[in-house]
Parts: structure tokens; sequence; C-alpha cells
């Protein structure tokens, strides 16, 4: 199996039926062909058709996903885009840094990358369900880019990594679901300790979260996590006994 076939293109409420149909285009241009559908409203079958062109059946062979979480629980390793002015600061970097990465993870994990709607882009909150981002750079006079510009972008530079050379395979990598359930307790955890405050909680956990995100975990390493999460709200109970 390919890496490529490993990659999975998700698209978070898609506004614009053409641009699914444009999507799927890019993709077999690029030769991926696992398209995601989280959250989407019903789509105008014959305008994505019509823009689809010859990658009519990436399009037929989509999935959908009630939501990104959904869309990336079995996904070993998840990439978000981001064109905001704060992407840099956070970690995102060009679509050309970070294709080799994802080529050599996609050759034996699950990888999942992530584009948001076309008005807003990814919010904080699914960002937050991302390990690493993509950053597409572009003239500082007029940054915004259409959905499947963006796709083609990306898909192209993955394309070259794949082509390059053979990928070095990576260890397995814990999923998606794997990782929320870490941060799940470990947010539980460090709230009982009270190291994190109920009104600040949010923004110290999108910090944490792109700390560990920049090494992907894998399922050892997550579950020392969770053993970490455990202790330490068992601690915290302790303490509150009379």
């Amino acid at each position: 199996m390919s890496p490529l076939d490993r990659i999975r293109i998700v698209l978070v409420e898609p506004r614009d039926a053409g641009n699914v149909g444009a999507t799927a285009r890019a993709m077999k241009n690029m030769g991926l062909t696992r398209l995601i559908l989280a959250a989407a409203p019903p789509l105008d079958e014959a305008r994505a058709t019509t823009m689809a062109v010859h990658a009519r059946d990436v399009l037929k062979a989509r999935q959908t996903a009630t939501d990104l979480p959904a869309a990336v629980a079995d996904a070993h390793l998840v990439v978000g885009t981001s064109g905001r002015a704060t992407s840099q600061r956070d970690g995102g970097r060009p679509p050309r840094d970070v294709a080799a990465e994802i080529v050599a993870a996609a050759a034996t994990n699950e990888v999942a990358l992530v584009f948001g709607p076309e008005d807003r882009g990814l919010s904080n909150v699914e960002l937050a369900h991302c390990q690493s981002f993509i950053t597409i750079p572009t003239d500082p006079g007029y940054g915004s880019l259409n959905l499947a510009q963006s796709v083609l972008l990306c898909a192209y530079e993955i394309f070259l990594a794949a082509d390059a050379a053979a990928p070095t395979p990576t260890r397995a990598l814990a999923t998606g679901a794997r990782h929320e359930l870490m941060y799940e307790k470990l947010e539980a955890a460090l709230l009982a300790v009270g190291f994190l405050q109920p009104d600040t909680a949010a923004g110290m956990m999108r910090k944490l979260r792109r700390t560990l995100g920049r090494a992907p975990l894998d399922d050892d390493e997550v579950q020392i996590f969770l053993g970490i999460a455990r202790q330490m709200s068992w601690s915290a109970t302790q303490h509150r006994k009379p």
C-alpha cells in the first residue's frame, strides 16, 4: 500500500458543492482518493459532479462524519490548515516543510489533513484536534485562498514528497480518539490538583495540546500520560479527605 492510500482529506462544514467537487479533482491529480466531509450540509450533487470532472469516482466514494472528532478518531496524525496571522506563532509551517513528515507517518499510520469552512477556516476548538499545522505562504496584500486551491497546494507537496524517495517507516502512533481521551483525563486531573482554573483551562489546554502535538505520541506514551492523570486525580481525592 502506498503512503498516499493512508492519507485522507477532511473538509469541515464545506459550504459550496463546487468546492467539494473541485477538491475531489485536485486530490485525484495528486494521487489521493479518500475524502471525508465532516458536519457538511446536504450536497448539491449536480454541481459537485460538474466540478469534479474526471474525479467523480473520488467524489462518489466520499465518506461523511458527524463532526471533526468523528472524522479523525482513527487517525494517528492529524494535520490542520490555517491562514490566520497567529499561525506562524502557533507552529504553522508551509506545506513543503511538512510534506515529508506526512508521507513518512503515512508509511505505517493513518493521516488526516483537515481544511475548514470557506468563510472562516478552522476554529480554535477544531485546531485543538490537530497535532500539527500547515500555513500556505501568500502575498500579504491578499492571503485568501479558495478551498480547492488550498487542497491542491498541500496535495502537490505531499505527492512530490512521496515520489522523491521511499519513506522511512515510523512507529505506530496513537489514534485521535486516544489523544482526546488523554487530554480529557489530563484536564480533569489538572483541575483537581488546582493547576488549572475553570475560567482559564481552555486556553491552557490549547497550549498543552500544541506542546504535546509537536511529537505525536504512540500508545505507550499516551498510556503514561493517562497514568499520570489517574495518579493526580487519586492524590487530589486523598488530599480532600478529612
